[in-house]
C-alpha cells in the first residue's frame, strides 16, 4: 500500500486543498486541480450509484469505501477511501477531508501529464518563432549593412560574414521548424573540431565583455552526421549557461575528444567553467524541462533534447565552488577521416 494521501473540497465539491502526494499519483499539479469540483480531476466517486462526497455532505456522516475501484485509463487501482465531514465553529459542514490509501499509482496519467508539459512547450516554441523572424530581417539587413560599408576592416568582415550565415541558417531552421518535424530536418557531415573554431569566434566578444579567459583543445574527433545548427543550438545553449555563472575573471575550458564508452566510440564535447557549481534543483529542471535559474534549466532541457535525437546524451559534473562541467557526447557511427580533408571541403563549400 502506498502512504495515504488526500485532499479537501468544500460543501460544494470544489477542491480547495491539492498537495504534494495526490499531485505525484494523479500526475495533474495544484494549478489544474484547485478551484474545480473534484469529479472534474477524478473519476466520480460512487456510493450505490450516488456521489459518495455529496452523501457525505447530505447525510452529515463520514463514510469509508473498502477496496474500491477507481478507473485510470485503461486500467484500475485498487484503493480504500474516507470520506470525512469537517464542520464550523457554528456547527455546520464546510468541507470534506478526502483520504485515499492506493494500491499503486496511474503511471499512465503521470506520463500523459509529462508529455501535455512538452506539447504546451511546443506551442511556446511555435509562437517564438513566429516572433523571431521579424527582428532576424532588421538584423541581417544591419549587419548586411556594416559588411559592405566597412569592407577594408578584416576583422569586423569575419564577424560579419558569420553573423550572415548564422541569421540565415535561423531563417531556414524556424522556416522548417514551423512546417515540419524536427526529424525531417536536412544532416550532413559535421566537422566538429570546425563547428567550435566557428563558435569560438561568434563567441569572442561575449567572452570579452564579460572578462572571461577561454581554451580550446581541439582532439582527434572524427566527422558526425547531424544537423550542424541543431549540434551548435546545443553547445552554445551550455555556453551562455557558463558565461552567466561565471564573473569577471573567470575562465572556460572546451576540449573534443573521442574515447570508447561500452565497447563503442563515443565523440564528446566537454565545456568546464569556474562558476559557483549549479544548484541540484537546475540540474533536475534540465530533466523534467522547466526553466530556473534565469531560463538555465530550460537551455539544458533543449541542449539534452537535441542530443537525445541523435541517441546521445549529456553528462553535468558540479559542486558549490568548483565550477560545473557538462559533457555532450554523440555516438561515432561512421569510420573516423582526417579532419584536415573535411576542413578543406568546408572551406571549397565557403567559397
Amino acid at each position: 500500500m502506498l502512504t495515504e494521501i488526500y485532499f479537501h473540497t468544500d460543501s460544494n465539491l470544489v477542491i480547495n486543498t491539492w498537495g504534494e502526494e495526490i499531485t505525484r499519483f494523479t500526475g495533474k499539479p495544484p494549478e489544474m486541480s484547485v478551484g474545480r469540483k473534484y469529479y472534474e480531476v477524478l473519476p466520480l466517486i460512487s456510493l450505490e450509484g450516488k456521489d459518495a462526497l455529496a452523501e457525505a455532505v447530505r447525510t452529515d456522516n463520514a463514510l469509508s469505501l473498502r477496496k474500491y475501484q477507481i478507473p485510470c485509463l485503461f486500467a484500475q487501482i485498487t484503493a480504500d477511501i474516507d470520506i470525512v465531514p469537517v464542520k464550523s465553529v457554528y456547527g455546520n459542514i464546510n468541507a470534506l477531508k478526502v483520504t485515499l490509501y492506493p494500491s499503486s499509482s496511474c503511471t499512465i496519467a503521470q506520463k500523459l501529464n509529462q508529455s501535455q508539459q512538452l506539447i504546451n512547450i511546443g506551442k511556446i516554441a511555435s509562437i517564438l518563432a513566429h516572433g523571431v523572424r521579424n527582428p532576424l530581417n532588421a538584423i541581417k539587413g544591419a549587419v548586411v549593412y556594416l559588411r559592405e560599408k566597412y569592407a577594408g576592416e578584416a576583422l569586423l568582415t569575419e564577424f560579419t560574414v558569420i553573423m550572415e550565415e548564422e541569421i540565415s541558417r535561423l531563417e531556414d531552421f524556424i522556416t522548417k521548424f514551423l512546417s515540419s518535424s524536427v526529424s525531417a530536418t536536412e544532416l550532413s557531415v559535421t566537422n566538429i573540431n570546425s563547428l567550435m573554431k566557428k563558435i569560438e569566434v561568434l563567441t569572442s566578444l561575449q567572452l570579452y565583455t564579460r572578462n572571461i579567459s577561454s581554451t580550446y583543445e581541439l582532439g582527434n574527433i572524427p566527422p558526425l552526421v547531424v544537423n550542424s545548427f541543431h549540434l551548435e543550438q546545443a553547445i552554445l545553449n551550455v555556453l551562455n549557461n557558463a558565461f552567466e555563472a561565471m564573473d569577471a575573471g573567470g575562465e572556460l575550458r572546451i576540449r573534443t575528444y573521442t574515447e570508447t564508452r561500452g565497447g563503442s566510440p563515443v565523440a564528446a564535447i566537454e565545456i568546464s567553467d569556474t562558476g559557483p557549481g549549479m544548484a541540484c534543483a537546475a540540474a533536475a529542471a534540465c530533466k523534467a524541462g522547466r526553466e530556473q535559474e534565469n531560463g538555465r534549466g530550460f537551455g539544458l532541457f533543449i541542449t539534452q533534447e537535441i542530443l537525445s535525437h541523435y541517441r546521445g546524451y549529456m553528462e553535468i559534473e558540479n559542486g558549490r565552488d568548483r565550477g560545473t562541467t557538462v559533457r555532450l557526447c554523440l555516438p561515432v557511427t561512421q569510420p573516423v577521416q582526417e579532419v584536415s580533408n573535411v576542413d578543406s571541403r568546408e572551406s571549397a563549400d565557403r567559397r
